[in-house]
């Protein structure tokens, strides 16, 4: 009861390290919101299709742009020891253009109804092995006026719209889904150094019946020349993903350490404000213990509050932020953030319970510790 009086008697204080934190808050989940929309942005490509695992050329190091196989060594893949199902992968990042002009793609090739597509259809359906010429596209085209129906060409080769999916970008770049002989038909009519390769693919994409890390290396092992990557790494090995994701991961636990700092200064001060107070009490009986829950009590408040509104900043924020600012504001960041917020203000306040413990009842009164 005294924490939450004195709070409502010192409101001006308290409105001070709430606002604080709330600034603190709103600049974590902007970060969060950052790192968030690079990495799914960059990696939905690999995220969600149905395949568990990639192989790639032994020297490519994860990257679909540098591998290069040939078709034929899918059948020996799909021989290997724990492999379910095997589909060869073309990829070409390139220019197309849509029903409103030039767009970017990440045109992926794979046969029709193998592993390897994406699996979050929002609207239509994927290509059908007996339908050449047909793609799936990433929702974000329909910024690009792409609607079911549509034609989006790369060169001169076509490729009509019949199905979209969701959260399939691969490096931030709108992907097309078609099978392999329209991505190779692409390939050709923008890369012609790379016409006369009818069997080269970038990599194949499998289902495994479990994805450790010795199973992956036995399926390498089984068609040499080959590497073999979980989903989960192949998206950590796309250029630029884990420095962006580190860097800005550790960005924002510098910002809450700071946060546990600001509410130590302030509880410490509070505490040096009040030793006369806290004095008196601990004469009238007051232990350390319970005059330390008190200050802990009011940096959890405090903290909660600068959440919520911090919270609140950042979404209004986030509308007018310009739309080719890559963020995402997901639930699951917003309760990580706050936990760790709340975890920061309490391990601030509990830096003050070793002053309040030292404050003597006899010598604070009179001015003197």
């Amino acid at each position: 009861m005294l924490a939450l009086r004195e709070i409502q008697r010192g409101k001006g204080r308290f409105a001070t390290i709430v606002g604080a934190l709330s600034l603190i808050v709103f600049l974590v989940l902007v970060l969060g919101a950052l790192a968030d929309g690079l990495f799914f942005g960059a990696t939905g490509a690999v995220r969600t299709t149905s395949a568990t695992a990639y192989v790639f050329s032994e020297e490519a190091e994860g990257s679909f742009v540098r591998s290069r196989l040939d078709e034929s060594d899918v059948a020996a893949v799909a021989a290997a020891p724990g492999v379910t199902a095997a589909n060869p992968l073309g990829l070409l990042l390139t220019g197309g253009t849509g029903p409103e002009g030039a767009v970017d793609l990440a045109v992926f090739g794979l046969i029709p109804g193998g592993v390897g597509y994406p699996t979050k259809v929002t609207e239509g359906r994927l290509p059908a092995i007996d339908e050449p010429g047909t793609a799936a596209v990433d929702e974000v085209l329909r910024d690009s006026g792409v609607v079911l129906g549509s034609t989006v060409a790369v060169g001169d080769v076509p490729a009509t719209v019949v199905g979209f999916v969701a959260d399939s970008e691969y490096q931030l770049q709108p992907t097309l889904w078609t099978s392999v002989t329209t991505w190779r038909a692409m390939r050709d009519a923008v890369r012609p150094e790379l016409r006369g390769q009818p069997t080269v693919i970038n990599a194949i994409a499998i289902t495994t019946t479990t994805e450790s890390d010795d199973a992956l290396a036995a399926i390498a092992a089984a068609v040499p020349g080959t590497a073999v990557l979980s989903a989960e790494a192949t998206g950590l090995a796309i250029p630029g993903v884990e420095q962006q994701s580190s860097t800005l991961n550790s960005i924002i636990y510098t910002t809450l350490a700071v946060a546990a700092l600001v509410v130590a200064l302030f509880f410490a001060l509070v505490v040096l404000e009040k030793r006369e107070l806290f004095a008196a009490l601990k004469a009238l009986g007051a232990s350390t213990g319970r005059l330390g829950r008190g200050v802990i009590v009011q940096a959890i408040i405090a903290s909660a509050l600068g959440v919520v509104i911090g919270a609140v900043v950042a979404r209004l924020f986030d509308l007018i932020i310009p739309a080719g600012v890559p963020t995402l504001y997901r639930t699951e960041t917003l309760i990580t953030i706050a936990v760790f917020t709340l975890v920061a203000g309490v391990v601030g306040a509990l830096f003050s319970l070793r002053r309040i413990a030292k404050i003597d009842p006899a010598t604070a009164i009179g001015g003197v510790i």
